[in-house]
């Protein structure tokens, strides 16, 4: 056993990002970095760096040209998403250690506008918590390094918000006397689940025979142009804002009935599963950022006989959204501000129904490092005023009356637009 180990402990899995990303709350991210010593140490430094980096590489496209073969240098776009830090030990005159183990709590405050974690074709998007311990005199110190994922979760007003409530359905037709549809209950699907997409073929007469169906989940994936401050485009293809796109296939399902057929008798029904891999190893979660673009399309082929013999192919592509199963559940995406002693508000660390997040008044507040943890957060976090009511002049929450508006946690987001609630009030 070493003298020295030091690991660090996030308290939730993964950063749930809640909304659009120029609207978004941001997230809590907290942890503990655990100090084990064998024997009493000086400790000079322990110093705590979150950060975040974009590694992009993809082979531009070229004219061909008759003179000489097209060979250009990989396009890169990498860059540095994020950098914070902290020093749970400050860097000043030695403090001796105690032998045994040492818990540190630390919590960084995350932007709302990060993109979320992505394994590429053409590279990632990775987030990391490093800490590094620095001890006195000639002993070495020691790091250690977690990965963070951050995942976008979509709310009320964003691109995929009705993804999660609209069901999928889609049909075609061959002429009056075939038709097929797709059906499923969302438009959007968890990673590492079994698709199950519900299948009706309707034919208008007799001697139609159903010979296959698949069902094909596709996952596109695209670089946008560069943008500069002065709205100049760099690197633009001949898509406009895409300038490189790669695709691969994430799931088929295949199902077939022969040479000579299933025999349709009107209105039949047929279940296909299409089993979607888990995240990061097979598919990507549904991406849109200032760089890349991350969707999915499905698409169902049916081929069926007609009573004269003759095959007809019909397809009938759809969109298909892969979001995190916390988004699908229908978590809430607005975030919980407090009302502290001055008049204003103040985010919470805490968000309705968002898992593995601690706050003030849950069963955690009893523990002194989660305690502490809080105190440097609330800290750090601007103060957000209460907007002022147009009618009476008070300052209003939106969701209550003007006249109850002492309350210690509101659901509004900054920015929003306050009813006249000052109306609909009882003076009696």
């Amino acid at each position: 056993m070493r003298p020295t180990t030091l690991s660090i402990l996030l308290d939730a899995p993964a950063v749930h990002l809640f909304g659009e990303r120029t609207t978004s709350a941001g997230f809590v991210l907290t942890g503990t970095v655990r100090l084990s010593l064998r024997t009493a140490t000086k400790i000079r430094q322990l110093h705590l760096t979150f950060s975040g980096e974009q590694a992009i590489s993809y082979a531009p496209r070229l004219q061909p040209s008759a003179q000489k073969p097209p060979t250009a240098s990989p396009v890169t776009r990498n860059k540095s998403l994020a950098v914070m830090t902290q020093d749970l030990i400050l860097p000043c005159a030695p403090e001796l250690y105690a032998a045994g183990t040492h818990d540190l709590p630390f919590a960084f405050v995350l932007p709302g506008d990060l993109p979320p974690t992505a394994e590429l074709l053409f590279g990632h998007i990775s987030y990391s918590v490093q800490a590094q311990l620095v001890l006195t005199g000639l002993r070495s110190g020691c790091t250690a390094k977690v990965p963070v994922v951050v995942l976008r979760c979509p709310g009320e007003g964003s691109q995929w918000a009705h993804a999660a409530f609209d069901a999928l359905s889609v049909a075609t037709q061959w002429g009056d006397r075939l038709s097929v549809e797709l059906a499923y209950g969302s438009c959007s699907v968890p990673a590492d689940t079994l698709l199950e997409l519900s299948v009706q073929v309707s034919p208008s007469e007799k001697g139609f025979s159903l010979l296959a169906l698949e069902a094909v989940l596709k996952e596109i994936q695209s670089v946008r142009a560069c943008i500069d401050d002065n709205n100049n485009r760099h690197d633009a293809g001949e898509n406009g804002s895409t300038v490189h796109r790669e695709s691969r296939l994430v799931a088929r399902k295949r199902m077939a009935f022969g040479a000579i057929g299933k025999p349709l008798d009107g209105q039949d029904e047929f279940g296909v599963g299409l089993q979607i891999p888990p995240a990061f190893a097979g598919v990507q979660y549904e991406c849109e950022s200032a760089d890349i673009k991350v969707s999915h399309q499905l698409a169902l082929t049916a081929l069926v006989k007609t009573p004269e013999g003759q095959t007809v192919e019909m397809m009938l592509p759809a969109h298909l959204f892969v979001l995190p199963q916390v988004s699908i559940d229908g978590v809430a995406d607005l975030p919980l501000y407090e009302l502290s002693g001055d008049d204003q508000l103040v985010q919470s660390a805490e968000s309705e129904n968002q898992p593995e997040v601690y706050s003030r008044n849950s069963s955690h507040s009893s523990h002194t490092a989660i305690e502490s943890r809080f105190d440097v957060l609330l800290a750090g976090l601007p103060p957000y005023s209460l907007p002022v009511c147009q009618s009476c002049g008070k300052e209003d929450i939106s969701v209550l009356q003007c006249r109850k508006a002492i309350v210690h946690k509101s659901q509004i987001p900054p920015n929003a637009e306050i009813e006249d609630m000052c109306a609909n009030v009882d003076q009696t």
